[in-house]
């Protein structure tokens, strides 16, 4: 007599998180071991979190990209399906890197962390072939993590944390929208040939220099424009932008030297503005950049516009004759 049987698959709960990275180009250079990761979510009454390491899980690695599922509840042990994926902003569709097609046991407690808190993949992909994809666009990279967290029968899912957490801040976001909308605009700078409008109040409190050119004995009575001669209007932009949100956005067609050379520019309208925070995220910049058709040339800006940790990287780089 011929017999068969079928199995229903557990119950689970699922969950998709969005974790958006934007301003790939600052972490890229991050050394292997080094990660980024999401805000933690709630999926099965267990908190997670994606972590991503731009310069590979570990040295064998650097040639990829690493992704990896951690659940962060402390003392949990679960059982989870899950899908690392990229999203392409563009369409809206995301493509499978990583799946547990089965349930797999995130472990985090004390005797399990290190091996078993966190599923994923050293070899996400190859990170020649992600820069290249449609899945990294204006510098922005946004993974898709789908978690189907098992629950067992007869068990009430965990509710989340009842305990209230804080949004993330949005100020930046919100400057940003003003500078786009530009209803209340009431200076307008004329930089080669292009206008670029803002709001005097914004600009002095992020700069010295603007607050003096605006508000102090710098001031001229009823100035309404300005015009700048010697800063190219692509660099005028991107500070701009910069001091509203704090987050330096460059054109993502920029490659090679074309991008150091705008880093370069931009590390000069910093120190002539006193915009400190973006002078050092330029001084980083360079640091990882430097070769030897460069260094002589960052050695010199940095010398100019007292950059003493570049200054040092570049005196270190050439002792070495690297």
């Amino acid at each position: 007599m011929a017999s068969s049987t079928c199995t229903a698959p557990p119950p689970t709960v699922r969950g998709v998180h969005h974790f958006e990275i934007i301003g790939y180009r600052l972490i890229k250079g991050l050394s292997p071991g080094e990660y980024v990761r999401s805000g933690a979510f709630v999926v099965g009454g267990y908190r997670w979190s994606v972590r991503f390491y731009p310069g590979g899980f570990s040295p064998p690695h650097r040639a990829h990209v690493s992704a990896f599922l951690k659940i962060t509840t402390n003392s949990a042990r679960a059982w989870a399906r899950f899908d690392l994926r990229l999203l392409d902003r563009a369409t809206g569709l995301s493509r499978s890197v990583h799946r547990a097609a089965a349930p797999v046991v995130f472990d985090y407690s004390a005797a399990h962390k290190k091996c078993k808190g966190k599923r994923g993949a050293r070899a996400f992909m190859p990170r020649a072939e992600l820069e290249a994809s449609p899945y990294l666009r204006g510098d922005r990279l946004t993974i898709e993590c789908v978690v189907d967290v098992v629950v067992a029968a007869g068990e009430a899912v965990a509710p989340p944390p009842r305990r209230l957490r804080a949004p993330p801040p949005d100020l930046s976001k919100h400057l940003g929208d003003l500078l786009d909308q530009q209803d209340l605009a009431d200076i307008a700078f004329h930089v080669g040939g292009e206008v670029f409008r803002a709001h005097k109040v914004v600009l002095a409190t992020r700069s010295p220099v603007f607050m003096a050119e605006l508000y102090g004995g710098m001031k001229e009575k009823g100035m309404e424009r300005i015009a700048i001669d010697d800063v190219q209007p692509l660099v005028f932009g991107a500070l701009i932008r910069f001091v509203y949100t704090d987050v330096l956005v460059l054109p993502g067609d920029l490659e090679g030297d074309d991008y150091k050379e705008m880093v370069r520019h931009l590390l000069e309208a910093a120190d002539r503005y006193g915009v400190e925070r973006l002078k050092l995220v330029c001084e980083s910049i360079l640091c990882r950049s430097l070769d030897g058709n460069t260094v002589e040339t960052t050695l010199a800006l940095a010398d100019q516009h007292y950059c003493k940790a570049l200054k040092d990287v570049c005196v270190q780089f050439m002792s070495l004759g690297l």
